[in-house]
């Protein structure tokens, strides 16, 4: 048995989903608690592994760091790009379904 308090605003929450699946607050608290802690273990887990490969295998210099943060960054700014590629083009292809426009290509993306 476990005693545990939370804010109202979580509480209202438990109670919103407990209702809606018929079933107990323990029920959905349990869950929810039991998933938060599977993720928990496996988080610890990865950066004993990692922990454990900079022991064996040596820390990253601050310039490979540096190095690995720029890659990051530019399939961030990559992933970005495409996002906002694939945005204007479902506005294109609205814009032309209310004007009556038709992609000379039928849709393919090719020109």
């Amino acid at each position: 048995m476990l005693n545990v308090t939370v804010s109202e605003s979580v509480a209202a929450t438990v109670r919103q989903i407990a209702a809606l699946e018929g079933t107990t607050i323990s029920s959905v608290v349990e869950r929810a608690l039991a998933d938060e802690l599977r993720w928990e273990l496996i988080r610890r887990e990865g950066l004993a592994a990692i922990d454990e490969y900079y022991q064996e295998h040596g820390y990253p210099t601050p310039e490979e760091m540096a190095e690995a943060e720029a890659r990051v960054d530019e399939e961030h700014r990559l992933i970005d790009e495409a996002r906002a590629a694939i945005v204007a083009q479902r506005q294109r292809r609205s814009a032309d379904d209310v004007t009556g426009a038709h992609d000379p290509d039928g849709g393919q993306g090719v020109a």
